[in-house]
């Protein structure tokens, strides 16, 4: 079991640590974030959508390269899992989000999204791009 400690180590407004669970073993990567999505899922959309960019911003500001592509890559093969209705709503939220950032937060962010998809199987990278907006 993962340890709540790290996985919450910031205050609840800003709901995860991001950086530390990019850090984690794959599959303790993927259960977490399955879990996150799942609660992000089930907050009010202005809830959802300051949780998302705390999360983001805080990628997009302090992460490596490699954290933020693990973080990434993780969360669109979970979000990819879901029906292509929830897929399209998670991206939409995403692109809310990183609209909401600084220009040199979303260039970033960007540039992270490009590589990941990238690296994602055929499957995944066709069925989150029909998704997206």
């Amino acid at each position: 079991m993962i340890n709540n400690k790290l996985i919450f180590a910031v205050p609840m407004s800003s709901q995860v640590d991001p950086i530390q669970i990019a850090r984690l073993p794959e599959n303790q990567r993927e259960a977490t974030i399955r879990s996150i999505l799942q609660m992000l899922f089930s907050l009010r959309e202005d809830q959802a959508f300051q949780a998302l960019r705390d999360i983001i911003s805080t990628l997009a500001q302090r992460a490596t390269d490699e954290e933020y592509i693990n973080w990434c890559k993780t969360t669109m093969k979970i979000l990819a899992s879901y029906p292509d209705d929830v897929v399209k709503a998670g991206l939409t939220l995403r692109s809310r989000v990183v609209s909401s950032l600084d220009k040199r937060l979303q260039d970033r962010d960007q540039a992270i999204i490009s590589k990941v998809l990238t690296l994602l199987d055929e499957s995944t990278r066709q069925k989150l791009m029909r998704n997206m907006k």
